[in-house]
């Protein structure tokens, strides 16, 4: 028989050797498979890096931010480097992978070092979450890293904080510095993600724990409650400061509460998306005793267990007599227990897709795992609790294969080295064949095929919007829309429902004819002899050329009529009507000097026809005006602005006279 040490030295062997399997297999999966699964949610960081490596600014100006979310230690930050010799390209998106893929297990690693778990459980711990435990759940830590980085802040921070607690004298004060640095860092990026996300969560363990504590710990307890809302009020006005010049767009945090029954059918689809975070949901009509039916059987009763065996550790390890034990276990109860009713509660999940919309569960649920695997393991208790934790680190440990891909239990192998999306692969091979180097698709399509392809081709986000394409804006810069982006030849790359929405008369009065088409498959490529931002309104926000806005049927009026279309297209108000006989085009317009160009026509008349005015939206502050007793050819108003504004220019008819308006154009003055 072994005797202890040498049974610890098996286990520490075996658990490294487990380790170093799931390592491998998950930077074979950063590097290789997630080409598969690549997206271009995946590919913003590296555009991003990109912007900002070309600007030589952090934040660009140019940069369109979505829900307020400043990307500042993020995936990003690793790539700026490696672009002064390799191109935003997919390599650059695994180094940068990798990099925090380290980071992320480092701190998995700290803090189940924060009580007095065994080498070979610790290593156990990190081996677990590099298997990945599932598809869906190694994607959004791994593949894509979007939720790996709030498992990477949140380690780190309960590690800083229970260093600190459990530090005497000076050397607490470095903890606790880093614990205030990294908080101000969360912040700075969001302040209303952070406050679900670290705020709260750390503020309820610490409360909890002042509650709760032996007399000698409860000052410490109190510093960091201090010095953590601190940090929020210090990340929170630099966050508001940085944002003040930034462009950015609303998506997902402009969040309603749900009416009550929606609530309760979340709940059901809530938990199809934990299960499949946790690999446990069942493959339909697969056979019971087929390798396919047994193994999703095995993943379904795990996925159980986790998630009864999850709420017993909490309250375990919050019974324990070790503080940095306590702090983690409710550290991790209060994040994962915010997520869950926000995403029961609230608009922010998209449930029509519930395994994808689960993404906001992964750092709550991944810490609670974490919770659950430094489970204490004494046969004196209930056997069948430690059979099932051993049970659950069984499988989860040996998940590695099928979650990254490299084996299927219907076909065998699947990875091939360099695989990549067939469909995606296609795409590049056709445009590169035609010669194409610069053009717009969705945005599905657009960032992640620029990426896969070393840039060789760009591709610009757009979406089909009256008729015509724009500029999608979303996690997208400025710099890509204008007209000097690029010279030559561009290419529009649209799905066949797409192509019915374009208004293919009025590309060609704008002088958009395209003089090539391709088709692969439902998708069709049109390519045009010239940059089709050149010609299409509203794409440059600095408007260095004139934008025409026509006053045609999709033009917003509330009196009038409109006659004829396009650019013949004009609002009438006969004598008698008075109102807004044009407001719009509601366009984002950057800080400089312009002028606007009202082409209207009015007889004369001494009590006023027309009042012109260009004003801000939706605060409606104004920039110029006019008010005219007649109007016999354009009407010129110039204003500035400091900060980039959604402008409206309008034409109020006074009705003391027939008004006819044609269109109004902008153009950018030298400051």
């Amino acid at each position: 028989m072994f005797n202890k040490t040498q049974n610890d030295r098996l286990l520490i062997g075996a658990m490294l050797t487990l380790l170093t399997v799931n390592l491998v297999l998950l930077f074979w999966y950063i590097f290789f498979g997630y080409q598969v699964q690549f997206h271009s949610d995946s590919a913003a960081k590296v555009l991003l890096a990109r912007e900002i490596y070309d600007t030589g600014v952090f934040f660009s100006p140019d940069w369109n931010y979505v829900n307020d979310d400043l990307w500042v230690l993020f995936g990003h930050l690793f790539i700026v480097p490696l672009l002064s010799f390799m191109p935003a390209g997919f390599t650059a998106h695994a180094v940068s992978g990798a990099l925090f893929a380290c980071l992320i297990l480092y701190g998995v690693w700290l803090v189940t070092g924060l009580s007095n778990l065994l080498i070979w459980r610790r290593l156990l711990v990190v081996a677990v979450i590099a298997a990945g435990i599932s598809e869906y759940m190694a994607e959004n830590i791994f593949g894509q890293v979007s939720y790996g980085s709030v498992v990477f802040f949140c380690c780190y921070l309960v590690f800083f904080a229970s260093k600190y607690i459990t530090t005497q004298g000076w050397q607490g004060f470095k903890w606790v510095s880093f614990f205030v640095g990294f908080l101000v860092l969360t912040y700075l990026s969001n302040p209303s993600r952070a406050t679900v996300t670290y705020g709260l969560p750390m503020l309820g363990a610490l409360v909890w724990l002042v509650l709760s504590a032996q007399v000698q710990n409860r000052r410490k307890y109190g510093v960091l409650i201090g010095l953590s809302i601190i940090g929020a009020l210090v990340g929170s006005v630099l966050h508001s400061n940085v944002m003040m010049g930034l462009s950015h767009v609303q998506g997902a945090s402009n969040a309603r509460w749900l009416p009550f029954e929606l609530v309760l059918g979340n709940i059901s689809l809530t938990l199809k998306g934990l299960f499949a975070l946790l690999g446990g949901l069942p493959i339909a009509d697969a056979s019971l005793f087929s390798k396919n039916g047994l193994y999703s059987g095995i993943r379904f009763v795990v996925a159980c267990l986790t998630l009864l065996l999850i709420p017993l550790s909490i309250v375990k390890a919050v019974q324990s007599a070790c503080a940095s034990k306590q702090l983690l276990a409710l550290f991790s109860a209060f994040l994962f227990s915010f997520t869950l009713f926000i995403h029961l509660t609230t608009t922010i999940p998209d449930m029509v897709d519930p395994i994808g919309s689960s993404r906001y569960l992964v750092p709550g649920l991944v810490l609670c795992i974490i919770v659950l695997l430094m489970s204490p393991l004494k046969w004196a208790r209930p056997p069948i609790l430690v059979c099932s934790v051993f049970v659950v680190a069984l499988v989860y440990i040996s998940s590695g294969l099928i979650t990254y891909q490299i084996a299927s239990l219907t076909t065998g192998v699947l990875a091939k080295p360099k695989q990549l999306n067939i469909t995606k692969r296609h795409f590049i091979e056709l445009l590169e064949s035609n010669g194409l180097k610069y053009g717009y698709a969705s945005f599905w399509n657009a960032g992640a095929l620029t990426v896969l392809s070393d840039e060789k081709i760009k591709i610009r986000q757009i979406l089909i919007h009256q008729g015509l394409p724009v500029p999608h804006r979303w996690l997208s810069s400025n710099r890509w829309f204008r007209p000097s982006a690029w010279n030559g030849e561009t290419f529009l790359l649209l799905h066949d429902k797409e192509v019915d929405l374009v208004d293919w008369t009025k590309m060609q009065k704008l002088g958009l004819g395209y003089k090539k088409k391709l088709i692969l498959g439902e998708y069709s490529v049109f390519i045009f002899e010239k940059n089709i931002a050149l010609y299409l309104p509203n794409w440059d926000t600095r408007y260095e050329k004139p934008a025409m806005f026509f006053a045609d049927k999709n033009a917003f009026s509330q009196i009038g009529l409109v006659i004829g279309e396009y650019e013949n297209a004009r609002f009438v108000a006969e004598k008698g009507e008075s109102g807004a006989l044009y407001h719009g085009p509601y366009i984002d317009v950057e800080p400089g000097r312009y002028r606007v160009t009202f082409d209207v026509q009015a007889e004369r008349n001494v009590n006023g026809v027309i009042r012109l005015d260009v004003v801000s939206a939706p605060d409606q502050k104004q920039f110029g005006e006019k008010t005219l007793n007649e109007s016999v050819e354009p009407q010129v108003i110039e204003f500035t602005i400091d900060t980039k504004q959604i402008m409206e220019f309008r034409v109020w008819a006074l009705g003391n006279e027939k008004v006819v308006f044609k269109g109004v154009s902008i153009v950018r003055l030298p400051m």
